[in-house]
């Protein structure tokens, strides 16, 4: 005989059902929200990857080309690093041979100096007077104007001739003379004799032109004697005395002091840092 169902087991299958219903009636609700959100979702997926396929697309290509420049980049330094290997002895021996070029004009310089150690240049001698033969002019003339005692009144000379400018017109400087004399001696006694004239104050003149006396040296020394030019002028003219040593010193001797000067920039300090009152005369 079946059992007798209950109040409460009534109750609680009347639940069961009511529960099953509301899951019933809430999945037939969910079923459209579901479908509209997963709609919404695929838009927005597509929209996204819209948007951001060109950007992509671009990234992709700045970086290939940031690969082909590291790839360049990379071969340059490879390339560099190839060429210092090369550069660095290559370097060392260029300036080893600088230093070579260097020592050899030096040397070069002074075999040509040495070359005309016997050598004078007579500068203001009016072009003309030494006639046909320089040579016998001087031989006679040097000794006779500077009053040098010699044998029979000569002095022995291996050449002499103007310099191998052109011929200046009546209005302009004479070429400077070049000679050459056969002994050591004799050149350096010609040269204390026109020395001591001009430091008497009574320099060697022919007719209405000063005749002055020099060394010949080469061109290069010349050039590096003639830039002291200037403020060889205001030495002279503070009464400092002065004289020019071989190959391009300057010896200036002032008030007791005596300094030897290599550049032209430590003369003109050294003039600058004097008194200012003995400039007046400047």
């Amino acid at each position: 005989m079946p059992r007798k169902k209950t109040p409460i087991a009534n109750s609680s299958d009347e639940a069961d059902e009511r529960a099953d219903i509301a899951n019933a009636n809430a999945s037939s609700c969910m079923s459209p929200l579901s479908d509209a959100v997963a709609e919404i979702t695929a838009n927005i997926s597509k929209i996204i990857d819209e948007k951001m396929d060109p950007i992509s697309q671009l990234l992709q290509l700045h970086r290939s080309e940031l690969d082909e420049h590291n790839k360049r980049i990379t071969e340059a330094e490879t390339r560099i690093s190839t060429l210092e290997d090369v550069v660095t002895p290559i370097k060392a021996k260029l300036q080893s041979l600088e230093k070579l070029v260097h020592d050899m004009g030096e040397r070069a310089e002074d075999l040509e100096n040495r070359g005309r150690r016997k050598n004078i240049r007579i500068v203001g001698l009016p072009e003309g007077v030494e006639g046909d033969n320089p040579t016998r002019f001087f031989e006679s003339w040097l000794p006779k104007a500077l009053s040098i005692a010699s044998k029979a009144g000569r002095i022995k000379l291996e050449r002499a001739h103007r310099s191998l400018a052109p011929k200046p017109s009546p209005t302009q400087r004479p070429r400077p003379i070049l000679v050459r004399f056969h002994n050591f001696q004799d050149k350096q006694q010609v040269l204390n004799a026109a020395r001591e004239l001009g430091i008497n104050g009574s320099p060697l003149k022919f007719g209405d032109s000063t005749v002055m006396f020099f060394q010949d040296f080469s061109a290069s020394v010349l050039r590096k004697r003639k830039m002291f030019d200037e403020v060889k002028k205001r030495q002279k003219a503070i009464g400092a005395e002065y004289r020019q040593i071989y190959p391009a010193l300057l010896k200036v001797n002032f008030r007791g002091s005596v300094k030897v000067f290599h550049e032209l920039a430590a003369v003109e300090s050294f003039i600058n840092s004097l008194d200012a009152e003995p400039f007046g005369n400047i």
